[in-house]
């Protein structure tokens, strides 16, 4: 009786927490599967609420992303590397931003809280973008960018959102290329001198690139992407999506004041 009762309370768990992850998966497509061009908006938006709000308004914000981070649960081995390379970033500036307040003449006090000020800002930013492009595709981004562009680029406007989808999409893949270059040559050349394995890694990493250049060259035109046609987007105006970005908006420009 003791282990069935056990086995019973073991199946239970096990249910509630398959049915946990299917409401987080379910969570996860609807953000995933939203209009582009509301999350496009939404992330613009924020973008520059983010650097007029409050402190208690910023870290209400880094906090919705980090759960958006997590809801969507892309924290693969690159991701992470990534977030790494964005929390050095941050630190970086934070050190730049505190010894210009000291050769300013700043209290300690003062600058700490700049630093602080800034490096939260940032951090806020960074996860902005991180979001976005976890949950949309950089060819759903250019279709959106494409149809905020043609009022204003007409007919130029799929060059400019098939530039913004290269970007988005080569950025993370030169970022993966040149990690992994650099371990493999940290593995293998252990004892060559570190301006010789610098050497080595930047000449290998840019050889990997430019094939991958390559062949992202022939897959753009192979897919029929190098044209104005590919870049003429057909979205689905959901009435329900944009009622609750506007609320978003709504709620975050009043939590800017707070």
């Amino acid at each position: 009786m003791f282990l069935a009762g056990r086995s019973g309370r073991s199946g239970l768990e096990l249910e509630i927490g398959m049915k946990e992850v299917g409401r987080r998966r379910s969570a996860a497509n609807r953000l995933t599967a939203a209009d582009p061009r509301l999350k496009v908006l939404l992330v613009f938006i924020f973008g520059l609420v983010t650097w007029r709000a409050g402190i208690a308004g910023v870290l209400l914000y880094g906090l919705i992303l980090a759960a958006i981070m997590l809801l969507l649960g892309d924290l693969s081995t690159a991701n992470r590397s990534l977030i790494r390379t964005y929390a050095l970033f941050v630190l970086i500036w934070m050190g730049v931003k505190f010894v210009f307040e000291i050769v300013g003449g700043a209290a300690i006090e003062s600058a700490f809280y700049q630093t602080a000020d800034l490096g939260l800002r940032l951090l806020v930013l960074l996860l902005l973008g991180l979001s976005l492009a976890l949950s949309t595709s950089s060819r759903d981004l250019g279709l959106a960018a494409a149809w905020f562009l043609r009022p204003v680029l007409g007919r130029r406007a799929w060059q400019a959102a098939l530039a913004l989808a290269l970007m988005i999409h080569f950025l993370p893949l030169a970022w993966r290329t040149f990690d992994t270059v650099r371990r493999t040559v940290a593995m293998r050349a252990q004892a060559v001198s570190w301006p010789r394995r610098l050497s080595l890694t930047a000449q290998a990493a840019l050889r990997a690139l430019s094939l991958k250049t390559w062949d992202q060259t022939v897959a753009l035109a192979a897919r029929g992407l190098d044209g104005p046609e590919a870049w003429k987007g057909r979205f689905r105006f959901r009435f329900r999506e944009w009622a609750a970005g506007l609320a978003a908006v709504g709620v975050g420009l009043a939590a800017a004041w707070v």
